[in-house]
């Protein structure tokens, strides 16, 4: 039942988006709906195909940076991202005054079917922009200008090292008291362990913004580590309905493996980066942001969110540090269970708090400090909707949810939410500035 109310909603939506300014006489006229449409169509198909948070932060970064750029070229008030990211390849002229939304749209998800393997939705949407544009005086024209600055940006983004990463090796797990192994039920390989070598887009380097070590590991009865893991322990033991509620709510793991009886199946979630994209969709359609400002705010978020996880990881994979399963199992009580399902990575500091942190950040540099709304995101997934008071409120209940869900540390969640804050920040210095 859950999946067909997931199916439901996003239909729903897109189909929303999609009657918005697509009758003959306004096809000059793209309005914003037609940017969250595509990005809508691909978080569907990054959904569909279980890409992990890290990944799925590159899946939506390059088809945003490319509209963006197109569109800031006819708009006075916006800096070209040549002003502030080094290597970003200069984007012909779109000779016409007309055309170069509908161009940058179909750059969108050009670049978008060469980032994904399902493109079921992304096709989709390809056909819907043929169908909408298909009289348009300047159609031949876009699509030819569409597909050099979509060849441009696949050409420049093939350069961020993914490829590379993919051919390092396996991670080797260091043979010490407090690293990092896999956990149960599926214990699986190590996630993304090179994902620090990807470049980033404003950090000097992935190690800038690095926090603190993590608390020594200590068995000790009443040392500093032993009093954090059972603070772990304690917390899931006396869980109440609402602290449940908040881990699972922003649980975000688009590789859970559930196990009945002898069957294995997978649930298909949003990361948490596509949780924040919905956060941010929300607030632009309560403000009726215009089209540009769509694009610049779709644009700093994936910043944002894409140099957070580089940061992150290059700190998870510097610490190894063990996963209170691990130790709890092993030392504690070997009955114990986290309420979530702990992550194949290790556990310093938490992502959800540097990658929530940073996307607070700058959703606060656009809409403000204490803005409030309501956010609905996991509506489809059976769980009620959550006010908040501002983002950084909502970033906090995010990182918290890791202590009340059992796989992170009381210190990975607050050195997670400096660094993320730390990054956020930056980021957010780099793209004010495209703002004249």
């Amino acid at each position: 039942m859950q999946k067909i109310h997931f199916l439901f909603v996003l239909c729903f939506g897109i189909f929303f988006f999609s009657c918005k300014d697509s009758t003959p006489e306004k096809k000059d006229n793209i309005s914003y709906s037609y940017l969250h449409n595509v990005n809508i169509a691909l978080e569907q198909d990054i959904v569909h195909d279980f890409f992990s948070p890290p990944v799925a932060s590159r899946i939506y970064l390059y088809p945003n940076l490319l509209v963006y750029e197109v569109m800031s070229d006819k708009d006075t008030s916006y800096s070209s991202l040549t002003t502030i990211f080094k290597g970003f390849p200069t984007f012909p002229q779109y000779k016409n005054n007309k055309g170069h939304k509908i161009a940058a749209l179909y750059g969108f998800l050009k670049v978008a079917r060469q980032l994904v393997y399902t493109t079921k939705h992304i096709d989709h949407e390809l056909h819907k922009l043929d169908s909408i544009f298909e009289s348009h005086p300047e159609i031949e024209a876009v699509k030819i200008f569409s597909d050099e600055v979509s060849e441009l940006m696949i050409t420049w983004l093939k350069k961020d090292n993914y490829n590379e990463t993919r051919n390092m090796g396996d991670y080797q797990l260091l043979n010490q008291e407090d690293s990092w192994i896999p956990t149960g039920p599926d214990y699986m390989d190590a996630l993304e362990p090179h994902w620090s070598k990807i470049r980033p887009m404003t950090l000097d380097s992935a190690s800038q913004f690095a926090p603190p070590p993590p608390t020594k590991y200590d068995m000790t009865i009443g040392s500093q580590y032993y009093n954090e893991l059972m603070e772990v322990y304690n917390v899931v033991n006396a869980k109440t309905a609402s602290t449940e509620a908040i881990a699972k709510f922003w649980d975000c793991n688009p590789i859970i493996s559930r196990h009945e009886g002898h069957i294995t199946y997978s649930e298909k979630k949003l990361t948490p980066g596509g949780h924040w994209m919905n956060i941010f969709r929300t607030a632009a359609l309560k403000e009726n942001l215009e089209l540009m400002e769509v694009s610049y705010a779709y644009t700093s978020l994936c910043i944002g969110m894409f140099d957070a996880f580089i940061s992150c990881w290059e700190a998870k994979y510097t610490t190894n540090y063990i996963r209170p399963i691990t130790v709890i199992q092993n030392q504690i009580d070997a009955s114990w269970n986290p309420i979530l399902y702990t992550p194949n990575f290790p556990e310093y500091p938490s992502g959800h708090s540097v990658v929530s942190r940073s996307a607070s950040t700058v959703l606060t540099h656009i809409f403000g400090n204490n803005y409030a709304f309501i956010d609905s995101t996991e509506a489809p997934y059976g769980m009620p909707p959550r006010s908040f008071t501002s983002f950084y409120d909502a970033s906090d209940e995010a990182a918290v949810s890791r202590l009340y869900g059992g796989i992170h540390y009381k210190p990975a969640i607050y050195d997670g939410i400096e660094q993320g804050n730390k990054v956020g920040k930056h980021v957010v210095s780099k793209i004010k500035t495209l703002k004249k």
